[in-house]
């Protein structure tokens, strides 16, 4: 035998020793998977955490200019129709005067076939990349009330508070439409604008924009007055089974969907009336959240 060969079959593995390589690679994969998993997560969470802040801040730069949070108006007898949204009064301080400047050219007539270019509009700044179904990053055609319009979605809702704390109940009355709502945004709020100095439970106790999940809530129309708010009578991050798709007696269930709910691991994110943010547990006591999204409750109840 030559020299050349024994050396080449010196270098050569076994079997066994393939499998060993293998199973450490395997195992060195599976300790790493976790640590890369969360490490994205953070990335997703800190997006999220920045869409919350830009979008508070066009509320304050709004009520700056007004002296008022951005209204909504859900007045289906007007001439013409007003159910226009409050996201959409903050998009020229929300860097997209464009898609503004179309609807107010048909004054803010959301159901204007020449205003279609805006309600597809997909706004980034509006979807936490954390929410990965789908839902929010494709235009839906499924959407209470709009039912077969190509809609674009939000996660970012608007609180509204928790009307059974101010005397309204659910089922007895419409109370997400009526100015008896305790939060910051409601779907009628143009009939009594809110200051901050309706806030008397101090701006950085207070909730004021919240995160959804559509495919569980199919009230997300961006623009729509009945689409960019959320109640807290709910638990944080309730999941209720959805309606199927094709099912319309769904939309109409306020108590069911209509609650704040996140794809975060553990963690729902808040942006208080000051503008700061925060990633709220999942466990919070239910009266402390419940108190957390009152503007005037008399509460006086930490973040955390």
């Amino acid at each position: 035998m030559s020299p050349l060969r024994s050396v080449e079959r010196r270098r050569a593995f076994t079997l066994v020793e393939l499998l060993v390589v293998i199973a450490i690679i395997g195992v060195l994969v599976a300790l790493l998977l976790p640590a890369v998993q969360s490490a994205r997560e953070a990335s997703r969470r800190a997006s999220c955490t920045n869409n919350l802040k830009q979008l508070a801040l066009a509320v304050h730069n709004y009520h700056d200019a007004q002296l008022f949070v951005p209204c909504s108006m859900n007045w289906a007898s007007a001439t013409p129709p007003q159910q226009r949204g409050w996201i959409v009064a903050t998009l020229p301080f929300f860097e997209r005067p464009d898609i503004y400047d179309i609807f107010a050219q048909y004054h803010f007539e959301v159901y204007n076939a020449n205003v279609a270019k805006a309600r597809e509009a997909m706004l980034s700044a509006l979807r936490c990349p954390s929410d990965g179904t789908g839902h929010n990053m494709v235009l839906n055609t499924h959407q209470a009330q709009w039912d077969g319009t190509p809609v674009a979605l939000t996660n970012y809702k608007g609180v509204i508070g928790d009307p059974n704390m101010g005397g309204g109940g659910y089922g007895s009355a419409d109370t997400h439409g009526g100015p008896q709502n305790n939060g910051m945004f409601w779907r009628m709020s143009w009939m009594n604008p809110i200051n901050f100095r309706d806030v008397l439970d101090g701006t950085s106790n207070t909730f004021m924009i919240g995160e959804d999940v559509p495919k569980w809530n199919y009230h997300s129309a961006w623009f729509f007055s009945n689409g960019d708010y959320c109640s807290c009578h709910r638990p944080l991050n309730f999941f209720a089974k959805p309606p199927p798709a094709n099912d319309s007696t769904g939309y109409g269930n306020w108590p069911r969907d209509m609650g704040f709910r996140s794809q975060h691991p553990g963690v729902s994110q808040f942006a208080a009336v000051d503008g700061s943010v925060h990633a709220i547990r999942q466990n919070i006591d239910r009266d402390q959240y419940r108190a957390l999204c009152t503007r005037a409750g008399g509460e006086s109840v930490p973040l955390q």
